[in-house]
């Protein structure tokens, strides 16, 4: 509640963002931007290893992975990259209203989500690879 002569109270100032917090919140959605870039480019990068792996090989002989299956892993980690580059935004978004509002919540949810995505593609390639090796 303000004070008489409409200045903030204490209790309001103690609650009152300051600029640096802003500026973290814009590095903390820039980081995010920078790994979902990396993901998405990592997802280029094996959608192309089949395609890599018959040109090197110098047969038009089927190459040890199959296209199909480096491209749909590829192209899930495109599609993960940029899924992860929307929800980013949407928290940085919600942060900086938090801290218009002076409140602060935490919020794991888009660390889970990478976590477990990038778990469950990594566990997929493990099996593909004792499968086929």
């Amino acid at each position: 509640m303000s004070a008489p002569d409409g200045s903030p109270s204490p209790a309001e100032l103690a609650h009152r963002a300051t600029p640096t917090d802003y500026f973290a919140n814009e590095r903390t959605f820039l980081a995010w931007v920078r790994t979902s870039i990396t993901v998405m480019a990592f997802g280029f990068v094996v959608a192309k290893f089949g395609l890599l792996l018959r040109e090197l090989s110098g047969s038009s002989a089927k190459s040890p992975i199959p296209a199909p299956v480096s491209e749909a892993t590829g192209v899930l980690l495109v599609v993960a990259g940029a899924a992860l580059l929307v929800f980013s935004f949407v928290r940085f978004r919600a942060t900086r209203e938090d801290l218009d509002a002076g409140r602060y919540r935490v919020r794991t949810g888009l660390e889970w989500a990478l976590t477990l995505t990038m778990v469950a593609i990594a566990v997929g390639l493990a099996a593909y690879l004792v499968g086929t090796g």
